[in-house]
């Protein structure tokens, strides 16, 4: 990888660094875009477009990795794979699946989604990788039209029969590149930093949008095809950019269908993600976008439209600016940049940071982003019937509002885990009674909602989640039957505690070393952690005779240790994702010396001897690795 931090690893951008600490199945932090083409994918020509142009995104070449202090990309040299379009829409990325990408390429009919997770790459990132994927495609199918042709050709000439047998892959030029700099992977939030006024975020709360929410995963999609000329001619009658218009419909449409024109006890907040590329001039494919927010409130009874499109243009006329978002730039770059925030480690940066965004989601009714017209080059035009884009949900924010043009057409896509669609069907209705026709597509999740462009999904994704909870909860309840009838029956031995213990134990092997995608290192921290624990509980119920902290505990220390060691002699490839293991058993080793110096152990060789050794094999490992040692620490340990 070409940049300055070396060719094997990169640091996030300043906002992407945030969204590997917040993201969750709840939360996940992925958005789609989507190009939809006038005849059905292949999916083996969709495959090799994907192998032909991912050499050439060095930005989207990564896997996710972490360190001490923040999160960082690593050059990921597995293929991706493309898949058929299973799942309902924006799921969260497994930094540990999908052979190890953060993003994913699927397909459906005439439509390739491309879904991605926001510590990547913002917007125009996406749709610069998918326009290259669904360019270097259309050129396959072309190649493999004229191929096919050719050998039916050949074939009925040769056997006049007419068995023939078609159905290669393509077989094409060297891909290159349509548009040049989309290698540009450079942290444009540092660039443009300079030490002006801070613009600190507004935490007035904000209306949150009522409704009965959908079962399990579900999510409800629904998308609105608008004329690009008749939404034009709207805009220009009342002097406002598309996005000021939208905004205030959007508004508009909460307060008439949910506060039926009432006053207002809170503001309906509208967050708008900003392109700071525009202001900037930025080619960077990674992150560079602020978040603003416009909103209404009123104490008078039925506010109108103007009234309301009034104020939010005057807002985003104040708030869209240069010099707001440099404050906005400076706000959060400063904040990377103190040292006392920087040391802080990993864990400590998810607690305050996941308590952060949960505030932040209180002053926001919505979310609409607006990623305005793509353009494409005029020889694939008539081959792409559309692009829209998608938002992820989350029950902390769900309902949000995503929009794209694409030659004649605008199309606004709604995402949300409602089981209705009161809030999208009153927008779409005062966009048809201002004079712009509207036609419908959706996932068929709530009926009679748009003619249904997605697959129909049948599958239960949690039924495996709940097993394991019911198998949770059938250990948590033999654990207390057990703690009862051992109080029932007391005669002076805890024999329970054993028992309890056994349980945790097994709960957590099956929870974060089975069931978490857990890699062989932290499986056998995992292990050796709860295994120190149980052989604790069980001392200390049998009377607590040391056999656990004189012995035992540094036994499992050390085998640990040897264990880590065979997985880095087994995979010397991937030697560096079990270097902090050791690192951390090492460390770890230390702990019966303490228990000593407390009083705790009473019998320190086998204390002494672990540490010994475990420090020994890790200079050992220091002395092996050479060069390549200093390099991961310097990736684990960067702040």
């Amino acid at each position: 990888m070409n940049n300055p931090q070396g060719k094997r690893w990169r640091r996030l951008d300043n906002t992407g660094k945030l969204f590997p600490l917040i993201a969750n199945k709840n939360l996940s932090n992925v958005f789609r875009i989507s190009a939809v083409l006038k005849e059905e994918v292949r999916p083996e020509l969709l495959q090799q477009a994907l192998e032909d142009i991912i050499p050439f995104f060095e930005g989207f070449r990564v896997a996710l990795h972490k360190g001490f202090f923040w999160y960082y990309f690593e050059y990921n040299k597995k293929i991706p794979q493309v898949e058929n379009e299973s799942t309902y829409p924006c799921k969260y990325i497994d930094p540990h699946s999908h052979h190890q990408f953060l993003f994913r390429v699927s397909y459906y009919e005439t439509r390739i989604n491309l879904e991605i997770f926001h510590a990547l790459s913002d917007g125009l990132g996406a749709v610069n990788f998918l326009r290259e994927l669904t360019y270097r495609y259309l050129q396959l199918v072309k190649i493999w039209e004229s191929e096919e042709s050719n050998r039916i050709k050949e074939a009925e000439r040769n056997a006049p029969t007419g068995n023939v047998q078609t159905g290669r892959a393509a077989t094409a030029e060297p891909y290159v590149l349509e548009k040049e700099g989309l290698s540009d992977v450079e942290d444009s939030y540092l660039k443009n930093y300079k030490k002006v006024k801070k613009q600190k975020y507004n935490w007035e709360p904000a209306y949150h949008v009522p409704g009965t929410p959908l079962l399990l995963d579900i999510e409800n999609v629904q998308h609105g095809i608008l004329k690009l000329s008749e939404i034009k001619k709207v805009t220009k009658s009342k002097g406002v950019s598309m996005t000021k218009y939208l905004a205030a419909a959007l508004i508009w449409a909460i307060y008439q269908e949910y506060l039926a024109g009432s006053p207002m006890e809170w503001k309906i907040g509208i967050s708008l993600p900003v392109n700071l590329r525009a202001f900037f001039g930025s080619t960077t494919t990674s992150n560079f976008f602020a978040v603003t927010d416009v909103g209404f409130q009123t104490q008078l009874e039925q506010a109108t439209f103007d009234e309301i499109l009034q104020e939010v243009s005057v807002q985003m006329d104040t708030k869209i600016t240069k010099e707001k978002m440099e404050e906005k730039i400076a706000y959060n770059v400063s904040n990377e940049k103190k040292w006392y925030i920087r040391i802080i480690p990993l864990f400590i940066k998810w607690i305050s940071l996941n308590a952060i965004f949960a505030r932040n989601d209180i002053t926001h009714t919505m979310t609409l982003s607006n990623l305005g017209p793509v353009k494409v080059e005029e020889q694939y035009q008539e081959d792409i019937r559309q692009f829209y884009t998608i938002i992820g949900v989350s029950k902390r924010q769900p309902l949000k509002c995503a929009v794209m043009a694409y030659g004649e057409d605008v199309t606004v896509s709604f995402t949300s885990i409602m089981s209705d669609n009161r809030m999208q069907d009153r927008f779409f209705g005062f966009l048809e009674s201002e004079g712009i026709s509207v036609r419908k597509e959706s996932n068929g999740v709530v009926p009679d909602s748009g003619t249904v462009t997605y697959p129909k999904l049948d599958y239960d994704p949690d039924k495996w989640k709940r097993m394991v909870n019911c198998l949770y909860a059938v250990l948590a309840a033999v654990a207390v039957m057990l703690g009862i009838i051992n109080y029932a029956t007391y005669d002076g031995f805890v024999w329970s505690g054993i028992a309890i213990g056994g349980i945790l134990y097994t709960i957590i092997t099956l929870r974060y070393s089975i069931l978490h995608h857990a890699s062989l290192g932290r499986s056998v921290m995992t292990q050796a952690l709860s295994v120190q624990a149980l052989l604790l509980v069980i001392d200390l119920v049998n009377g607590f005779h040391r056999w656990s902290v004189n012995y035992a505990i540094p036994g499992t220390i050390l085998f640990a240790d040897v264990a880590i060691v065979f997985l880095i002699v087994i995979n010397r490839m991937k030697w560096q994702s079990y270097f902090m293991y050791q690192i951390a058993i090492t460390i770890l080793s230390f702990v019966p010396l303490i228990l000593w110096a407390l009083g705790w152990v009473t019998q320190p060789f086998m204390s002494m001897v672990t540490v010994i050794l475990t420090v020994l094999i890790l200079s050992f490992t220091f002395m092996l690795g050479d060069r390549r040692v200093k390099r991961e620490l310097i990736r684990r340990f960067h702040f």
